[in-house]
């Protein structure tokens, strides 16, 4: 008869109530980009400059003007170096 109430013990000791289970969690919110704000325009935003990996030229250009190449054998002094038309005798190239 010992063997009843040790059954019992053992079956009630497996039907343990559970936690409720967790909420989920919240959900992320959506980044959206902001447009740049109109105000804040830097005079850095007009320089473009396209290097060239076949000849190590860069072609710089300012407000959509022209404004020359740096090719590398611009003088030491000039730090940064300044854009030359390409045909400047000044300047090998």
């Amino acid at each position: 008869m010992v063997v009843l109430p040790a059954a019992i013990m053992l079956g009630g000791a497996g039907c343990t109530p559970s936690a409720p289970p967790e909420p989920p969690p919240a959900p992320v919110p959506i980044a959206v980009a902001s447009p740049p704000p109109a105000a804040n325009h830097s005079p850095d935003q007009d320089w473009n400059i396209f290097p060239d990996p076949t000849t190590g030229t860069i072609d710089v250009y300012h407000h959509g003007e022209y404004l020359g190449v740096i090719t590398g054998n611009e003088p030491a002094d000039q730090d940064p170096p300044l854009p030359h038309k390409p045909d400047d005798p000044g300047f090998d190239q």
